[in-house]
């Protein structure tokens, strides 16, 4: 797993990988930047629920600015494990954010 910061790369990788949404941090000089994390392998036994998996970690980013809690807690219990765990990381503090 890679991660990558601005949606110029993102739209160069996104045909050939993974790519999933993380978190924006403002930085002084140059305002707000998207990280994100490129997914350069995936499990075979992964493979057939990657597309759908996809979609429910973007709906989770997306929840999460909302601040429904509930589906967050939800989405990261179905996510967390996924991914070959390569963001299990992200996921933990992802949880403890909506906890707090």
């Amino acid at each position: 797993m890679n991660i990558i910061f601005g949606t110029n790369e993102v739209i160069k990788l996104q045909n050939k990988y993974i790519v999933l949404e993380l978190d924006t941090v403002t930085i002084k000089s140059s305002g707000p930047i998207t990280a994100y994390c490129v997914i350069e392998d995936i499990p075979l036994d992964e493979l057939s629920r990657a597309e759908i998996l996809k979609k429910l970690h973007h709906d989770l980013m997306e929840q999460y600015r909302n601040r429904n809690w509930d589906f967050c807690i939800q989405a990261l219990e179905h996510l967390t494990g996924f991914w070959g765990k390569q963001i299990d990381s992200f996921y933990e503090i992802l949880l403890a954010r909506v906890e707090e």
